[in-house]
């Protein structure tokens, strides 16, 4: 009789993978949404202005603010890098409506455990799995268990501050799942800045240097274009010359010394 293997295949289950669910809303699609997201999967929550992302961890006893006499409620939840200036009620106030800001309470350092509904109040929400079209993603359990390590202390993203740039919410939901700490907001609003800054410079820089940066965002725009161009114009260069060539082996002069030289190489293999 053979052994028993202990490999346990739910460790390895990976769920919705790749995928990017429509936008629901909490007041009519609760329920739907939690049938549709697992745990591991990224949540978008879509405010305004930006989104802000977390990872979602299933149901969870919230015992990171119980006493051992107090009831503990399970729900729920998601694990996020709190947003400082998050706050989905409010969003031009700087006063955060759920619990993110009180650290050290519900998570170690700006890393926290919150129910799902607390975090998504009125915003939009979606899964929000792209990433894994381009990197795979870990097994569900494994991503619960990244992100609750960093909760409890137990990872060096732990003590890491909140950094919109290089260390905010998008940067920890796809390092939980992925590996890898990416944002796409960081990535796209920097594009957007670094143009929106050479315009703004050549209104109030000298003219020198605003001529220089008009120019330069002008050669940014030149080599787009000719990186779209490039492959046609390489195909109508070819094009010429090959219509050059048969022009000019059918002027008639050059035409009888092909005649020519074909009678003789024909004379010679007789």
């Amino acid at each position: 009789m053979g052994e028993v293997s202990s490999y346990d295949p739910v460790e390895e289950r990976m769920y919705n993978v790749g995928v990017i669910s429509e936008w629901h809303q909490r007041g009519t699609d609760f329920s739907v949404f939690l049938k549709l997201v697992r745990p591991g999967d990224l949540i978008e929550f879509k405010r305004d202005g930006y989104c802000h992302w977390a990872v979602y961890i299933g149901e969870h006893a919230l015992a990171e603010n119980a006493d051992t006499d107090d009831f503990i409620p399970v729900l729920p939840c998601i694990v996020h890098r709190a947003n400082p200036s998050d706050n989905p009620e409010n969003m031009n106030g700087m006063f955060s409506a759920s619990k993110s800001l009180r650290k050290g309470v519900y998570g170690i350092g700006d890393v926290v455990v919150e129910p799902l509904r607390d975090v998504w109040k009125e915003s939009g929400a979606r899964v929000n799995n792209g990433m894994d079209n381009d990197v795979a993603p870990f097994p569900a359990q494994k991503i619960v268990e990244r992100a609750l390590c960093v909760v409890h202390g137990e990872d060096r993203q732990s003590y890491t501050p909140y950094n919109v740039l290089t260390n905010n919410c998008e940067h920890f939901a796809s390092w939980c799942r992925n590996g890898w700490s990416v944002s796409g907001q960081v990535a796209k609003r920097t594009g957007q800045v670094m143009k929106l800054g050479m315009v703004a410079g050549a209104a109030i820089l000298p003219r020198p240097v605003a001529i220089m940066g008009g120019l330069c965002l002008a050669g940014l725009q030149m080599m787009n274009e000719v990186r779209r161009t490039a492959t046609d114009q390489s195909q109508d260069a070819l094009d010429f010359a090959r219509d050059q060539m048969f022009d000019d082996l059918s002027r008639p002069g050059v035409a009888h010394l092909t005649t020519a030289d074909d009678n003789s190489q024909a004379g010679s293999g007789r």
